[in-house]
């Protein structure tokens, strides 16, 4: 079950879980997801906000994964497994969406390590760009999708930085 308040800031609503807040341009969708695995079955919590067709925005989806590892498989300390982790994740992302990675760069927050990605989505169509956060045996997996010619645009970036650890 997928524990979020809400709350109105500067227009954009922000979203706070135990584990992190973040700024959402409209109140996101709290829902959980069981999804197989190599490694078993791992529990998505996700917070997804989708444009709806009649409102204005430069996206069509901002959304938050997070997702628990068993710790004795992977963590943020476990520095021999970070790249394998991070190429799976980011992998897997795109072949989900039949998309390829077109950028990649390390990145970090509170000092963990993430990657930040673009990946090219229906053929130069549009871009999902994500950041990828490892904190200890969690992964943060921020989203959003929108046109190729709207990739920089000041929302993603709003989103994007907004996003904050709670510990």
């Amino acid at each position: 079950m997928v524990l979020s308040s809400f709350l109105n800031y500067e227009d954009w609503f922000q979203c706070e879980t135990k584990s992190y807040k973040i700024l959402f341009p409209k109140k996101p969708a709290a829902s959980t997801q069981k999804v197989n695995s190599a490694i078993g079955e791992l529990t998505l919590n996700l917070n997804v906000y989708e444009v709806p067709q009649n409102e204005t925005d430069d996206n069509y989806v901002y959304l938050v994964n997070e997702t628990a590892y068993p710790d004795s498989l992977i963590n943020s300390g476990s520095k021999d497994l970070l790249q394998t982790f991070f190429r799976n994740a980011i992998d897997g992302a795109a072949k989900n969406v039949n998309g390829k990675v077109i950028s990649e760069k390390d990145i970090t927050i509170q000092n963990y390590p993430g990657r930040e990605v673009k990946v090219d989505y229906e053929t130069a169509r549009a871009i999902i760009r994500m950041r990828i956060y490892l904190v200890k045996n969690k992964m943060f997996m921020l989203q959003t999708i929108t046109d190729t010619e709207k990739d920089s645009n000041k929302s993603i970036t709003k989103f994007m930085d907004s996003f904050q650890l709670v510990e």
